[in-house]
């Protein structure tokens, strides 16, 4: 079961009037597939009878008729309460902030509707997650609210969907196993492969809407050989791009969280921080010629999104501009049962837990993989869910640090992973 441990601390929550997770955005396409992960978990009793929770989004009978629908599939399950609540009305955010501990996120775009969610949240003192993966809105939200959540002992997590939780664990999963032997970790290299099955690959409008830039910030450059454009990778027989979405914008500020000590928890344990690495990451790509239709879809989207008219027309066409792999339908069943993810980071380091010696190379080579199914609408769900469970039982544990942070600085010291694992995201050293 997967929160054998959280039962006692969740009874003690009961004392409270809060709900322990309110999933917001319940109604919209990524949403009701968080919904229905937390119906399977209670359905498989791998969530306490105590568990109390809640759907939120601005139209009560979307909601009802979602509830409705998950628990005739799920019967042994307890209804969720239903909230009604709008980020354009400032009072609705509030209530469903004040009752409740922990809040999944899943309105986008975030840059534009994510911050009335986590002001909310700091000044109500509630815990937060989300599946966010636009990098801008994450570090706006670190610099502009860390330090209330301090004050508040709030902690806000972004980013615990796919975009980042595979590599960002995975990174801090890698720097274990060094840790482990007594020695240094100190760069990463990710290559991200994803694999589809004869239906095709196809995404939701919402997600194709929610696309952002990665963060410009003084972030340790990779030291080795970067490649900027493409290159072969003899190892992988595959050639390899410079990986555009938000992982490692939230790996490089989960390194530099960590050397600011950020990631202390306050239950004050000894145990030392993890290393901080520098780290690179590309996407797996089939063919010479798939690079170069990759490259001629950046370049359009790179020119239309730099304008108002480019940016509207994007947004008016998915499917075109984007070759049918975003719809406002959505992929198909058969679709996301087919496709999965792998993640492999190829890690360096010392046999020591210090350079041996100035300028000395790397001596101490580890190779691990993250794979799980189908990344943005079966694994995202799995993944969010598990990181509010975490949360959850992590804050009463004393476990969790509180502020503005990222995956692996938030749940370095819980049982986040072995959860993952238990949910069919596998990490494994290669």
């Amino acid at each position: 079961m997967v929160l054998t441990r959280s039962k006692s601390s969740l009874s003690q929550q009961q004392s409270t009037d809060r709900v322990n997770i309110t999933v917001f955005g319940a109604t919209g396409f990524t949403g009701k597939f968080i919904v229905q992960e937390i119906f399977r978990l209670q359905h498989e009793h791998k969530i306490p009878k105590a568990f109390k929770w809640a759907i939120a989004g601005r139209t009560k009978e979307r909601l009802d008729s979602i509830a409705e629908a998950l628990a005739a599939k799920y019967p042994k399950t307890t209804m969720p309460q239903v909230v009604i609540a709008d980020v354009s009305n400032r009072e609705s955010i509030d209530v469903m902030a004040r009752t409740s501990q922990v809040i999944i996120n899943a309105v986008g775009p975030f840059r534009f509707l994510g911050e009335y969610v986590v002001r909310s949240c700091v000044e109500n003192f509630c815990d937060y997650v989300d599946i966010t993966g636009e990098p801008e809105f994450i570090e706006r939200m670190q610099r502009t609210y860390h330090d209330q959540a301090v004050k508040s002992g709030v902690t806000i997590v972004h980013a615990c969907g796919f975009d980042s939780i595979p590599t960002d664990l995975g990174v801090l999963w890698t720097k274990n196993l060094y840790v482990e032997e007594n020695q240094l970790p100190t760069q990463m290299e990710m290559f991200f492969k994803l694999k589809t099955g004869p239906s095709g690959l196809r995404g939701n409008y919402a997600t194709y809407e929610s696309a952002g830039k990665p963060i410009g910030e003084k972030c340790a450059e990779f030291h080795g050989k970067f490649h900027k454009w493409y290159n072969w990778d003899d190892e992988l027989q595959a050639y390899v791009v410079p990986f555009v979405f938000a992982d490692p914008s939230v790996v490089k500020l989960s390194q530099r969280l960590f050397l600011t000590g950020y990631g202390v928890t306050p239950s004050a344990s000894k145990q030392a921080l993890p290393p901080t690495v520098q780290f690179a990451a590309y996407t797996i790509l089939p063919s010479l010629l798939v690079v170069i239709l990759y490259y001629m879809v950046l370049i359009i989207f790179g020119s239309l999104s730099s304008t108002p008219w480019g940016r509207t027309l994007l947004l008016k066409y998915p499917e075109f501009f984007s070759y049918g792999l975003f719809s406002r339908n959505g992929p198909t069943d058969q679709q996301l049962q087919e496709t999965s993810f792998e993640v492999t980071l190829r890690a360096k380091g010392y046999s020591s837990k210090a350079p041996p010696a100035p300028g000395a190379q790397p001596n101490v080579d580890i190779t691990t993989k993250v794979h799980g199914p189908e990344p943005g609408y079966v694994a995202t769900p799995r993944m969010v869910v598990q990181a509010a469970l975490a949360l959850l039982e992590g804050k009463q544990k004393r476990d969790v640090p509180v502020g503005v942070l990222t995956p692996s600085v938030a749940f370095w010291q819980t049982d986040l992973i072995d959860r993952l694992q238990q949910v069919g995201i596998q990490f494994e050293q290669i």
